[in-house]
């Protein structure tokens, strides 16, 4: 064979090769789209089709030239090599058990392992051997049906005809369902009955803002002096201000299902990626939408979308998602290939831009005026999400220049000052857009009798405890928020209240200024009661499982206590305790200096623990959509 004939010979059985992966990279998409559909919210989830047949058709093609190329270098017989239908088998089979193997290994660590095992544990390689068997056994299997029991739709499939007819169909069906199903927004509604807005004449309406990844000490009515929060500022002068206010978590799910429901993670259980919130848990959503109210939600954080059913008891709940990059939508987001491929351009890009994060708080707050204007003559409650302050910090106005967790998981130490910097441009310009709601509600007529509560569900590490971040720890930086009411009518305008509070109080504070009761298993309490000072000693109790950090923080008086697995990534030490009044950095661990106070408050927290574990509800789980992996990775939830 001359040197020409080997060239064709090789090039042929290079495209040979590439259609066989091509073909093994679809297959492997189309089941993921499966999977998640079978997880997730079907049929919209059909509509990422288009996306996973190109995306792994793309990669499979690429492992079938690999595996050719190195198929050429063995030493098999010459006839083996140019056997059309053995290699075709050979290089399909594999394509599909390899594009397969790399889908679960990212599962598996995910969502099985939630993120806790590494994969140099002896539950991680033994994790990574099964699937290794698993995808063996899917090459074994899948080289014998086409190979023995299918080779004429083999051989049609790798005709030209067969190939371009057949991914001309995916291509068209792809596109027909991502036109049809895909959407700009992710809404769920609930019917509605006015009839109930009878009874409501003398009520308030009901606005709850909670502004993501928000610490209290960059307000100006929290005494910072070197951040312009005027709208905020204005709100808390005709609110009331409550300077120690507690989350339940330090990263978003389980700390806005605690909000929503006055429970703790450990009660409602919507803590991890893939965990849904139980439908047997109430909302204050549904208590007002039992009362008549008008109930709507606008948020822009993937943990809060439907698919993990925040929407519980809202008439109308929308969630805004990203803008998705290399054409994807939002179910094709939810496959580990566009995760992949998004953290791959996070690391190599120049530049970024706010909406293929999240939605920014102009876009929020055009949402926001369009459910006043339509629902300002009923009665309502409106839950709103800011996500600004979350990362990416952003230089404002938008240029494209920022820092994200994406691509910056562990930075040096020397960026503490540009990203409080820019995070402190975030939530100046946050403010403007809340001064926007404000605006519009007085040019309503509709502030003065509102209920108007704005807090947040987290702060912000800039390595006060050598970390970033936050969902990773308990300490002050992170799970301390602000957190403002004004009354309707303006009572107890400019005031401060110095007692200890928790975000479980909220919620049945607004329920008792309505005037609705609070449902027997909400945990929190009304901050307004009279008696409040005689029957409540206050205490806060926190937790964190997150990335294998399980933490869990108890505060009573001054002292504070942190219990952490020993394990964790973080280094934190098992137990820390400190004395906040006069050490309010948390720099002097006083474990081994006051072991008496350290052993009380560790019992005071175990017994609050259990208490929380025997009122837990049943878990529910979804598929942690490569959607929110992938936002969750680009928000900074996912190393």
């Amino acid at each position: 064979m001359t040197d020409r004939d080997k060239t064709s010979t090789l090039l042929i059985s290079m495209l040979l090769s590439s259609q066989a992966g091509i073909l093994g990279g679809v297959i492997a998409g189309l089941k993921e789209i499966f999977i998640i559909t079978h997880f997730g919210t079907a049929p919209a989830l059909f509509s990422g089709i288009l996306f996973a047949c190109v995306a792994y058709g793309i990669l499979g093609g690429l492992i079938g030239i690999g595996i050719n190329s190195i198929l050429q270098v063995l030493p098999f017989h010459q006839d083996r090599k140019n056997n059309r239908r053995l290699l075709s088998t050979t290089i399909l089979s594999a394509s599909l058990s390899i594009n397969l193997f790399l889908i679960f290994i990212f599962r598996a660590f995910r969502d099985y392992h939630a993120e806790k095992v590494r994969v140099t544990e002896p539950m991680g390689l033994l994790t990574i051997v099964v699937l290794l068997l698993g995808a063996g056994v899917v090459f074994v299997l899948a080289r014998f049906i086409f190979n023995r029991i299918l080779p004429a739709l083999l051989d049609w499939l790798m005709s030209s005809k067969g190939f371009f007819a057949t991914l001309g169909v995916l291509i068209i069906v792809g596109l027909i369902l991502q036109v049809t199903l895909s959407k700009e927004t992710e809404a769920v509604s609930l019917p509605y009955s006015p009839q109930g807005q009878s009874r409501l004449a003398e009520k308030s309406n009901v606005i709850m803002i909670m502004v993501d990844t928000f610490r209290p000490d960059w307000l100006g009515c929290y005494g910072n002096s070197d951040v312009s929060t005027p709208n905020i500022d204005a709100l808390a002068k005709d609110g009331v201000r409550f300077s120690t206010v507690y989350a339940q978590a330090t990263h978003t799910k389980p700390s806005t299902a605690a909000l929503l429901t006055s429970r703790y993670p450990s009660e409602h259980r919507a803590i991890h990626k893939n965990d849904v919130l139980p439908p047997s848990v109430t909302t204050v959503a549904e208590v007002f939408n039992k009362a008549g109210y008008y109930c709507g939600g606008i948020v822009t954080n993937v943990n809060l979308a439907p698919i993990y059913n925040f929407q519980q008891g809202f008439n109308e709940y929308t969630y805004l998602p990203p803008k998705y990059l290399f054409g994807a939508n939002e179910a094709a987001s939810r496959t580990i290939l566009y995760g992949v491929l998004r953290l791959i351009r996070m690391k190599l890009a120049h530049s970024l831009w706010v909406q293929h994060f999240y939605r920014s708080g102009e876009t929020v707050t055009g949402y926001v005026g369009d459910f006043i204007n339509r629902e300002k003559d009923k009665k309502f409650f409106l839950f709103v999400h800011y996500m600004d302050p979350h990362d990416p910090y952003f230089e404002h106005p938008f240029n494209g220049k920022g820092f994200s967790r994406a691509a910056m998981p562990n930075p040096d130490p020397k960026f503490a000052a540009p990203f409080k910097a820019n995070y402190t441009q975030e939530v100046e310009y946050m403010d403007g857009w809340v001064g926007k709601v404000i605006q519009q509600l007085k040019g309503d007529g509709l502030y003065d009798n509102s209920l108007i509560i704005l807090t947040s569900d987290h702060g912000e590490e800039f390595y006060e405890h050598g970390g970033w971040w936050h969902g990773t720890t308990l300490h002050e930086e992170q799970v301390r928020v602000p957190l403002i009411i004004k009354w309707p009518g303006g009572l107890e305008a400019g005031s401060v209240r110095e007692s200890l509070t928790r975000s479980i109080d909220i919620t049945p504070t607004a329920l008792d200024i309505a005037g609705l009761d609070k449902p027997e298993a909400m945990r929190g309490i009304g901050l307004f009661q009279p008696d409040l000072q005689m029957t409540y000693t206050p205490s806060a109790f926190s937790e964190a499982d997150h990335e294998g950090n399980v933490v869990r923080m108890l505060r009573v008086g001054q002292w504070k206590y942190i219990q952490t697995n020993p394990e964790n990534p973080r280094k934190q030490p098992p137990q820390q305790l400190f004395n906040l009044e006069v050490d309010p950095g948390e720099q002097n661990n006083l474990v081994t200096a006051d072991p008496a106070r350290a052993k009380e408050m560790q019992a005071l927290l175990q017994s609050q623990y259990q208490e929380i574990l025997a009122a837990r509800e049943q878990g529910a789980k979804s598929d942690l959509d490569r959607d929110t992996q992938e936002r969750l990775r680009a928000l900074g939830y996912t190393q």
